[in-house]
């Protein structure tokens, strides 16, 4: 099934997180989906995320004032999945920004293993300086009926100057009737198996189209916390998409997303 959707997303502040550029339903969760089965989010979370779908899917979020990404999947013309993504984040205060292109090729090995690699080029662009990297990620994801596990391995080729750095994420979920799922992922220097990073999230999928998220993530590194929480709505044409995450720190302001999806 084709499927366009187009996500206006307000921020209050430009942050780069673990991902590149951190889709709504993983903001939404608390970064927390390593371990659960994506459709296009898995282009900026774990590759391996899309294997177990069979569809092409066209995905475009916009970010306000001035970021956005855009993403195809297509996991059903060949048995090697594929998809290509581009983001570009920009904070109108400092002037900075960053963007990139992702393209991943990912399989299922078995019936519950799937294998992932994105390649990834990625520009920091600072007022009278541009600097670049180019490195890959790479993804497992297994299944096994309700429950799903994952690893990412990201800029596995060493990473750069551009805060960039070889990661290593590992994540589980588990649901119950394709209704409840609970998720938690973890985030840590390759070097080190310290996370620097933890998040919490649940999701709940009504049958009346609706679901609702949330989630919780703490920074060891800065000691900085955040809630998050999520509702969508869904129809047969059209989905809207709501999140918002709360900042635990004084002076920092929260972070409101909004998306609308168009079924085609």
């Amino acid at each position: 099934m084709n499927r366009f959707l187009l996500s206006s997303v307000f921020i209050s502040s430009l942050t780069f997180a673990y991902s590149d550029f951190v889709p709504l339903r993983e903001r939404a969760q608390a970064h927390s989906l390593t371990g659960a089965l994506q459709a296009n989010e898995s282009v900026y979370s774990n590759p391996a995320g899309a294997t177990f779908y069979n569809t092409y899917t066209v995905e475009g979020t916009y970010a306000f004032p001035r970021s956005f990404s855009a993403s195809v999947i297509d996991t059903k013309t060949t048995s090697v999945g594929a998809g290509l993504g581009y983001f570009k984040n920009q904070d109108l205060e400092t002037q900075q920004s960053q963007q990139g292109f992702r393209l991943i090729l990912g399989t299922r090995l078995t019936e519950n293993l799937g294998v992932a690699l994105a390649g990834k080029a990625i520009w920091n662009n600072r007022p009278g300086q541009t600097s670049q990297s180019k490195d890959a990620d790479a993804g497992l994801l297994w299944k096994y009926g309700f429950s799903s596990a994952g690893l990412v391995i990201r800029n596995i080729l060493g990473g750069s100057d551009i805060n960039q750095r070889r990661e290593l994420s590992l994540g589980g979920r588990l649901g119950y009737e394709n209704t409840l799922f609970v998720s938690a992922s973890m985030h840590s220097e390759f070097s080190r198996l310290s996370p620097y990073e933890v998040g919490i999230g649940a999701e709940y999928i009504s049958p009346w189209h609706f679901a609702l998220m949330g989630g919780y993530r703490f920074e060891t590194e800065n000691e900085a916390s955040y809630w998050s929480t999520g509702v969508s709505f869904f129809s047969p044409r059209m989905s809207l998409h709501y999140a918002i995450e709360f900042p635990q720190q004084p002076n920092e302001s929260s972070n409101h997303l909004l998306g609308l999806s168009l079924e085609m």
